[in-house]
């Protein structure tokens, strides 16, 4: 008997898993330089490079779903039904002497550095498109006001706002 096969409650091919995690670090190092990409774009006032930057994530996140399903697939095969299976409780049933024990922890620890980083860079572009959407609003809004003077019900002028500070700064 192997020492890969004498743990019968949970053996989802430890190889086979640190393969999957390995598929999605490096699928998290794509989206993570993506990333990178979409903020230089934005940087640059470049649309056309980051409407192709925010296009080619789309693959890249289906290509992470499917790791996905493949690592849960491969998890839910050694576990009884209705049990939960974390990566953390699969490494400490792994046989001590096993050499893919090293690698799954190896693994963990660079899948839960790439991914903590990529959700605060998203966060930060995300952050930082709503900042632009937000400056753009403001310096657009004086644009879109009536050249005339509007009345409101009571007939009185309405209250006219002060230009943003944005066009008078560049005016």
């Amino acid at each position: 008997m192997t020492s890969e096969s004498r743990d019968p409650i949970m053996n989802p091919g430890w190889n086979d898993l640190a393969a999957v995690l390995e598929e999605e670090i490096a699928v998290g190092e794509e989206l993570s330089h993506n990333l990178a990409a979409q903020r230089q774009a934005l940087i640059c006032w470049d649309m056309d490079a980051l409407i192709a930057k925010i296009e080619a994530r789309g693959p890249w996140l289906r290509s992470l779903g499917e790791l996905e399903v493949r690592r849960h697939n491969l998890l839910a095969q050694g576990a009884a039904p209705n049990e939960s299976v974390t990566l953390r409780r699969l490494i400490a049933a792994c046989p001590e002497d096993l050499p893919a024990r090293h690698r799954l922890q190896t693994v963990r620890a660079r899948a839960r550095e790439i991914f903590v980083r990529l959700q605060a860079d998203e966060r930060n572009v995300n952050g930082l498109m709503e900042n632009l959407l937000s400056h753009l609003n403001e310096a657009l809004r004086p644009l879109a006001r009536p050249a005339v003077s509007l009345y409101g019900d009571t007939g009185a002028a309405a209250v006219q706002r002060p230009s943003s500070a944005l066009i008078r700064n560049k005016a």
